[in-house]
């Protein structure tokens, strides 16, 4: 094993004891499941689920078809929360990777919201066992307004190489509804270019 996935390793290590260390008993486990269905130009369409569980300091996570097509990763990681005006929540993980991509990762998501604005940020740093011209940085980023609360209206934008697209950084818009515990998102990257890329998600908590 060389450098870049010993290090990774080691942090991953770490960050699981402290996430787990960071457990209580009087925090209930929270647990959130996702589905989005990415309409891609020039390549193949394809689903992505995603499934989470947070007990107080610990954050796990499993994913499909996030990393590249065909593959899979489970993560392991440490919630952080910060602030009342302007709220923090980030969570900051390491994972495994497996299938048409086999090696390690880290990676993190973080939320930030006062009153009408949001701000959500997930990304991550894939290395590949066997090849390091599969090794990736992935990031999304939401910047969004909530004219009503059940309804928020904004701009994404995305940095990927495997989707069969040109560009290394995706420009687009979001529209997502809320009710209760479920989540509705339509998200419409490069709409004014021939290949534009659309993606619908739905996602519960509970």
């Amino acid at each position: 094993m060389n450098t870049i996935p010993r290090v990774v390793v080691v942090l991953g290590a770490i960050l699981v004891a402290c996430g787990a260390r960071g457990q209580t008993e009087a925090e209930p486990w929270r647990f959130s499941a996702s589905l989005s269905y990415y309409d891609v130009p020039h390549a193949q369409d394809f689903w992505n689920p995603i499934f989470t569980a947070d007990h107080g300091r610990l954050h796990l996570e499993a994913r499909h078809n996030y990393v590249s097509i065909d593959t899979s990763s489970v993560w392991a990681g440490v919630n952080f929360r910060a602030g009342k005006k302007w709220k923090l929540e980030a969570a900051w993980m390491f994972g495994f990777v497996t299938g048409s991509v086999d090696g390690v990762g880290t990676g993190y998501e973080l939320t930030l919201i006062r009153s009408w604005f949001s701000m959500a940020s997930q990304g991550e740093l894939v290395y590949d066992w066997w090849d390091d011209q599969e090794s990736s940085l992935y990031s999304w980023t939401e910047f969004t307004g909530s004219p009503v609360d059940w309804c928020r209206l904004g701009f994404v934008v995305q940095t990927t190489h495997d989707y069969g697209t040109s560009d290394d950084i995706q420009p687009g818009v979001v529209v997502a509804f809320n009710y209760k515990r479920y989540s509705w998102e339509v998200d419409v990257l490069d709409p004014d270019r021939d290949g534009t890329q659309y993606i619908l998600s739905f996602s519960v908590a509970f």
